[in-house]
């Protein structure tokens, strides 16, 4: 059978009597053939339309997303050299401080490296910011254990579960050893936390809050999971735009907006399993060192 020069298959025609076909039959079958070759024909050209018009609806997501982390990053280009005028002085005082401190006065040292170093990860926060409008990694990517930058960002994470302690959260780790990637180890660190603070503000009353780490054939993953409410096909569409939030006043809808320019920035995908009552997985995973 074929229609339009494109072969289909083969029509298989059976009669009872061992006779030759006479003309009549053999235009009744030759008719067959062509609506069949026809049916065939239209059912390729609406499944390769259907391809194409999905192809064309997630470049077209794609594009809108990426349209949306432009403008992030030129918005955050030019309010950045504000705000490190700002962090800046802060920095300084806060060394000036240091050593005003006694030595022997361990604690009060041990909170001011703490507050430099959450000042830092402010400063590099607002370099991220900025990479967004070039949609390329940092100048700073390098070989690293994603287990070790993960497990750094547990413990950023960490203090926050303790902000109350009517809910009880838990915190697990599954960390294979010496998983090697090629990142900006800041860049990662940051999608890490921004992920764990997001499993955390989803446990409402409290629950377990998983990470682990791993290696395939060609990539190195990170997986971060909560047992709490999950979300809809709705969220779930529409959860890594750029100021899209559920969480009110609270929330700024840039987190998982950040997630998303990390491994597109690195050549990685970002894989969200939920729903409803389920609970939320998210598996970032990066090519292999």
């Amino acid at each position: 059978m074929a229609s339009d020069k494109d072969l289909y298959g083969a029509l298989l025609l059976l009669q009872v009597k061992l006779d030759t076909l006479d003309e009549r039959r053999l235009g009744l079958a030759t008719g067959l053939a062509g609506l069949a070759a026809s049916g065939l024909s239209r059912a390729a050209k609406y499944a390769e339309l259907l391809r194409s018009y999905s192809e064309l609806q997630a470049s077209r997501e794609v594009l809108a997303r990426s349209q949306k982390l432009r403008a992030l990053g030129e918005m955050a280009a030019g309010v950045s050299h504000d705000l490190k005028n700002i962090l800046n002085p802060l920095s300084l005082n806060l060394q000036f401080l240091r050593r005003l401190v006694p030595r022997d006065q361990k604690q009060a040292h041990e909170s001011i490296d703490d507050m430099l170093s959450v000042l830092e990860r402010g400063v590099q926060t607002i370099e991220r910011l900025r990479t967004f409008s070039r949609l390329e990694p940092s100048g700073n990517v390098k070989v690293v254990d994603l287990s070790s930058l993960a497990h750094e960002a547990m413990e950023i994470v960490r203090p926050r579960t303790r902000m109350n302690s009517r809910i009880a959260f838990r915190l697990h780790e599954d960390l294979l050893v010496s998983v090697r990637a090629k990142v900006d180890p800041a860049e990662a660190v940051a999608a890490f936390v921004n992920l764990l603070v997001n499993a955390i503000d989803a446990l409402e009353h409290g629950g377990n809050v998983r990470l682990a780490t791993g290696v395939d054939d060609q990539t190195a993953w990170v997986r971060v999971s909560d047992d709490g409410p999950g979300m809809s096909k709705e969220i779930e569409a529409r959860v890594f735009e750029p100021f899209f939030t559920t969480k009110g006043e609270q929330g700024t809808g840039l987190g998982l907006a950040m997630v998303y320019g990390f491994v597109q920035h690195h050549g990685g995908t970002i894989l969200l399993e939920t729903a409803p009552g389920k609970g939320a997985t998210f598996t970032l995973r990066l090519p292999r060192a």
